[in-house]
């Protein structure tokens, strides 16, 4: 894939995704400047970790676009991602006063798919950390994996629970984020059999 065709392919979803969250978060109007902070930190976390999953697959054409290494381009989309998450987070946790916020619900299934963020950003943080610390930890790569996972349970989270999220546009985002996302290790597989 050239240069065009990787534009082509990353710049359309990202660029879309971008005028809807600033539409959103124009005209949804936000009580306080904190909720304001949960909104926007958390729809940019979002297209973030999309990036860092889909550049796994795509690592030449990572390079090629952006005049970066593969790693270098993987790790700052990782970085703004985690970042924005723990701004999400730290702001939820603001807004409602209790670290109760974090804790992850299991009560029913849909409980747990609802805030399901609260178990996507520590598989996130791990996936971090082996990543930083993979020369050491052997099989670093197979818990990479739980980042697909992570990001199927921050879709689901969003599209249940995010105030952004109701649009008809935002969810056929999100879906195709999703779908892309679940689509990565196959496409990895069959670009290291070429």
């Amino acid at each position: 894939m050239n240069r065009s065709r990787a534009l082509a392919f990353f710049l359309p979803p990202l660029v879309l995704f971008s005028a809807i969250a600033v539409y959103h978060l124009q005209a949804i109007p936000s009580p306080d400047p904190v909720y304001k902070a949960i909104r926007a930190a958390g729809m940019m976390a979002y297209p973030a970790s999309f990036l860092a999953i889909v550049t796994s697959a795509f690592p030449k054409e990572a390079t090629s676009l952006s005049g970066e290494s593969f790693l270098r381009v993987h790790h700052i989309f990782a970085f703004w991602g985690l970042t924005l998450m723990l701004v999400h987070t730290g702001a939820i946790w603001a807004s409602f006063g209790t670290p109760a916020v974090l804790v992850p619900q299991s009560g029913t299934l849909r409980e747990f798919f609802l805030f399901g963020g609260r178990v996507a950003l520590p598989l996130f943080i791990l996936t971090a950390a082996t990543a930083k610390f993979g020369r050491t930890i052997k099989f670093w790569r197979k818990i990479h994996l739980l980042n697909y996972a992570a990001f199927i349970l921050v879709t689901i989270h969003a599209v249940m629970i995010g105030t952004d999220f109701d649009s008809s546009p935002m969810r056929a985002m999100a879906y195709t984020f999703a779908a892309v996302v679940m689509a990565v290790p196959i496409i990895r597989f069959f670009r290291k059999r070429l």
